[in-house]
């Protein structure tokens, strides 16, 4: 690697920059007369800036430049394709992959990208050579043998395919999983489809649980005659791990009588599967947007594969590229199932960047496109941020209905419409949802809160309020928030040393909460603490609290409490 050297050709220039600049300089230098090491350290510096500042299209750019000036220097050429890929530009990556190829890289990154630009480009056999000629540790080898494989169906058939992933099992069935998947859906598109449903019948038994198996699972089951275990299957996956968009279409397929006809998979399309499952895994497993490559390279060998779309986005976000989330999740149509998600993920993305209007606008007209529960909740939810009460109450009613007819009681709708209920006064109606949200969901922190601080809020069932909140406290010790409502609770009973306590506690979990802090200043105010009372509110003033709970507390820092309105209550529903 040349970098240090780079540096040091470097220094001279900058200071003939730093005076070419200045206007008492009459001397100029033109970029032309720089040595290549020296423009070849310029973009590198340049594009490692950018990707330490998150913008990897300008990284990837300067990368490239680096490549054309130091070919040579493998290290460049790797992280080009990486920033290309993290700015979504297969084109590009694959451009790259190939000139780092040529230079000598190895990189496993730059390795499969070229395989897959080789799948991309019907060249499979051209695909199993570059695989086997590579060096990749377990995770991507497990990628690389997988992506041979659908090559060798394409090359040789079934046969040696199947053979191949047979020869990847270990025999943990965790570490099988992918694998299991591949030969299931290889079995499928072969029309082996005796041999898949046993494949699926193996990994359904081990507990694994993918929505692109449960699918294929389902569909096979269904097109031999076994409608009722398929649906069985997707009921299960429902149960077991949530709603899908895809398996719930599948399902009012089979029951309304439909043929069901299994998907039998293209080359391209299990090589992004291939690539789709692990990335899948890995996102799971960190915070940042690393599986976002794998995301890309999916979508670039199976440009319908708008699932992978969906779970790029979220890992854009995790990334901290929500601009880029909104890009990708928008080329997700109307007429994909996974339309109603992917509008929803762009709705929580502007309400995160504090856009809740536009955040309503979108989830609304989705909704008008695809009337899918998943988008009526959240369409709720956003009426309850902005405190449209009336409005989140008829929408979660609308779901309560459907949830009804299908046999199912969802604790998060009955403590949303409850929550809304309570804000709109109507305890009675709200008291009714709250207590049946805490009978189907016993133990929940949420909704224990809630319940228990209400009826002391009230002067109602004062015991069994505290014992509600204790015990939410329990489940949740480090909730800012229910230990907030604790001491809340004892400032209304007047017993200000105990409500100081725990609410200077509170303070201390969620420092930036208008709310907790104006309640901690209440309370000394109310011990006789008047200066740190003070302290308190005008904090809670610059914590940018609500308009109408600002009035108060601009009340009370001149008049204290005796002539301040009643404060506000701690009780937000989460």
């Amino acid at each position: 690697m040349k970098t240090q050297r780079f540096l040091l050709a470097l220094a001279p220039l900058l200071l003939a920059a730093a005076c070419a600049s200045s206007p008492f300089s009459r001397t100029t230098y033109p970029s032309a007369d720089r040595p290549d090491e020296a423009r070849a350290y310029s973009d590198f510096m340049i594009a490692r800036f950018a990707a330490l500042t998150n913008d990897p299209q300008v990284a990837a750019r300067h990368y490239a430049s680096a490549i054309s000036t130091a070919p040579e220097d493998l290290g460049v050429a790797e992280r080009a394709v990486f920033s290309a890929l993290l700015a979504g530009d297969y084109g590009v990556a694959a451009g790259l992959a190939r000139r780092a190829n040529d230079a000598g890289s190895e990189a496993a990154l730059v390795r499969l990208t070229l395989a897959v630009d080789a799948i991309a480009r019907g060249k499979t056999e051209h695909a199993i050579e570059i695989i086997e000629a590579s060096d990749l540790r377990a995770f991507n080898r497990m990628i690389a043998r997988n992506l041979e494989a659908w090559s060798l169906l394409d090359t040789e058939g079934a046969a040696a395919a199947e053979a191949m992933l047979q020869q990847n099992l270990t025999g943990d069935a965790r570490l099988d999983n992918a694998t299991l998947h591949m030969l299931g859906l290889m079995q499928a598109a072969a029309r082996n489809d005796a041999g898949a449903i046993q494949t699926f019948d193996r990994i359904w038994a081990s507990g694994a649980r993918l929505a692109v198996g449960a699918e294929a699972y389902a569909e096979l089951l269904a097109a031999s005659g076994e409608r009722d275990k398929a649906v069985a299957i997707l009921d299960q996956f429902r149960t077991e791990v949530g709603a899908n968009a895809a398996l719930g279409v599948l399902k009012t397929r089979i029951e309304a009588g439909e043929t069901i006809t299994p998907k039998r998979l293209t080359t391209r399309q299990g090589a992004a599967l291939a690539m789709f499952l692990p990335a899948s895994a890995l996102m799971l497993q960190t915070d940042d947007d690393i599986a976002s490559v794998y995301f890309v390279l999916a979508v670039a060998l199976d440009p319908q594969l708008h699932q992978a779309r969906t779970l790029l986005g979220q890992s854009l976000v995790q990334g901290k590229r929500p601009d880029a989330a909104i890009r990708v999740l928008s080329d997700v149509p109307a007429s994909s199932p996974f339309y109603a998600a992917a509008r929803g993920q762009i709705a929580g993305i502007l309400l995160s960047q504090e856009r809740p209007d536009e955040a309503l606008v979108v989830a609304i007209e989705a909704l008008k496109i695809k009337p899918e529960r998943s988008l009526r909740l959240q369409v709720a939810d956003l009426h309850r941020a902005q405190e449209r009460y009336a409005e989140a109450e008829a929408l979660l009613t609308e779901v309560m209905l459907s949830d009804e007819a299908e046999g199912r009681k969802d604790w998060r709708v009955f403590f949303l419409r409850g929550a809304s209920r309570e804000r709109q006064s109507n305890w009675e109606s709200a008291e009714t949802d709250l207590k049946e949200a805490l009978a189907i969901d016993p133990h929940n922190a949420n909704v224990l809160n809630y319940l228990g601080y209400s009826w002391i809020d009230r002067g109602i069932n004062l015991e069994e309020g505290f014992s509600l909140i204790r015990q939410a406290l329990v489940l949740e010790p480090q909730s800012g928030h229910i230990v907030d409502s604790l001491g809340w609770a004892h400032y209304q009973l007047g017993q200000y040393d105990e409500a100081v306590e725990l609410l200077e506690r509170a303070v201390e979990l969620l420092p930036g909460d208008p709310v907790l802090n104006d309640h901690l200043g209440d309370a000394y105010w109310k011990a006789g603490r008047r200066k740190e009372a003070g302290f308190q509110w005008s904090r809670a003033l610059k914590l940018d609290p609500q308009a109408d709970d600002r009035v108060v507390i601009a009340q009370k820092l001149v008049t204290g409490l005796a002539a301040a309105p009643a404060p506000a209550g701690a009780l937000v529903a989460q």
